[in-house]
């Protein structure tokens, strides 16, 4: 027993001691570094800055390739991520890689007798297709390619214009991939007759579709005459004049075709190529200048609101514009877009603001703001991915590309790691593409021979 008490209490004793030495530290340290309780205070304080955001770690990077990067080459330029595969479109071909270890898979073939591509879709759809527009014989892109990312295997082919027809200006075609339709437009304006439809499982030609017979926009059917045709997503719309009436402005199923509503419409009315914001639901911008206005449709065509833009946007909340690299998104219920036009604009396949600019987001039942969030110079929206949350990339001043989730609830943005940019890259605006795992960035480079790399990280 008395040896028990004797080893108690030297441990006793041993920790006061320890307690005393440990007190004596902290005061003496502390006061050193003007910390302690009896320090004055300090002549000027830093606010902490944000916690250190990680590097997100590199998988894998692809040798890099010799393909345009200016101009036109710029703006076909594609990445597509799909079940294993990435898929990189460029005025120089089209290959796939294997998402493990970058590995090159495949390289398709064009169509016979078909350039380099010159347009292509913004994604694959769920079944693993893409849509790609390659160089005519007579120099214009008009030659529809529908293949096969797990293989490059070419399912089909069409040439869209006669041999009489203008060449296609590629700057003014849009391609449009859901899963039972291909839709290629062919002119920047438009037009019903440059406005080309397809079965992706067949090729089948298809209609541009119209109103079934009294539709209620009061527009007989014997006097329709479809002015412009645009398609966002999952929607298409139609634009028709009604000589002796006002205009029409119909909804469609961009798949199945299937009417939805008919509007009578004022005159001055335009489907412009930017004014199409969303398809699901319809959301567009409604006239011009002082007098444009967001509108948004409902599924059965009523306006489930409409918001004055320009002289009164001060008043009636941030004017909505274009993103790089996407158009407005839908994320739960509400609408992201882009406002305060950029002072300046770089050469380069997309927009690169020079100054700062915002997203803003609106309640999609009553056109509310709920919230700005201000973005640095060239952030761009890389899409929704999982669970309907957008992602951002943000460049930053020390050649790093941040990537950020953005809460479409509250606007708020949160960090979740960086990759390195290249200080030879040819402009800030980054390709990019991801699935669940990976980020895929795709940099261009000039000097010498302009050529592309692709390098893998995780996300």
């Amino acid at each position: 027993m008395a040896e028990s008490e004797g080893r108690i209490g030297l441990a006793a004793t041993v920790g006061v001691v320890l307690l005393a030495l440990l007190t004596v530290w902290v005061v003496v340290f502390s006061r050193e570094d003007g910390v302690g309780p009896d320090a004055e205070p300090a002549g000027e304080t830093t606010t902490p800055g944000p916690p250190a955001t990680l590097e997100l770690a590199e998988l894998w990077t692809a040798p890099a390739g010799a393909a345009p990067v200016r101009g036109q080459g710029g703006r076909t330029i594609r990445v597509w991520a799909h079940d294993g595969t990435v898929t990189v479109v460029t005025a120089a071909g089209v290959r796939g890689r294997l998402a493990v270890d970058g590995r090159e898979a495949w390289a398709a073939d064009p169509p016979p007798g078909a350039g380099p591509p010159c347009a292509a879709a913004g994604a694959t759809n769920a079944a693993g297709l893409g849509a790609v527009v390659f160089t005519a014989a007579d120099g214009g892109c008009s030659v529809l390619g529908v293949l096969d990312v797990t293989d490059g295997d070419l399912r089909w082919w069409r040439q869209l214009t006669g041999p009489d027809a203008t060449p296609a200006d590629p700057a003014g075609v849009a391609v449009e991939l859901g899963e039972g339709t291909v839709a290629v437009g062919l002119d920047a304006a438009g037009t019903p007759a440059a406005f080309h439809r397809f079965a992706v499982a067949d090729a089948t030609p298809l209609p541009l579709p119209a109103p079934p017979d009294g539709a209620a926009a009061g527009c007989p059917d014997d006097r329709r005459q479809p002015r412009t045709v645009r398609q966002r997503g999952s929607r298409l719309l139609v634009l028709s004049d009604c000589p002796g009436a006002r205009r029409e402005l119909s909804a469609y199923g961009a798949d199945t075709g299937e009417w939805h509503w008919s509007h009578a419409a004022d005159q001055e009315t335009e489907l412009t190529a930017g004014a199409l914001l969303a398809g699901d639901p319809v959301v567009l911008v409604r006239g011009r200048d002082t007098e444009a206005e967001l509108v948004a449709y409902g599924e059965s065509g009523e306006e489930l609101w409409h918001r004055p833009l320009g002289a009164t946007e001060a008043a009636a909340g941030p004017r909505p514009g274009p993103l790089p690299g996407e158009h407005a998104v839908v994320a739960g219920e509400v609408l992201i877009t882009r406002y305060q036009a950029p002072a300046d604009v770089r050469d380069g396949p997309a927009a690169e603001p020079a100054a700062s600019w915002a997203l803003a987001g609106y309640e999609l039942a009553g056109g509310q703001p709920r919230w700005t969030t201000e973005l640095a110079p060239g952030t761009q929206l890389l899409g929704v991915a999982e669970l309907g949350v957008p992602l951002l990339a943000e460049p930053t001043a020390d050649d790093r590309l941040r990537i950020l989730t953005l809460d479409p609830g509250t606007g708020g943005t949160t960090r979740l790691g960086t990759v390195p940019l290249h200080p030879d890259r040819a402009y800030d605006h980054q390709f990019t593409a991801f699935d669940e795992h990976q980020l895929y960035l795709l940099t261009a480079f000039e000097g010498g021979t302009p050529r592309l790399r692709l390098a893998a990280y995780e996300r």
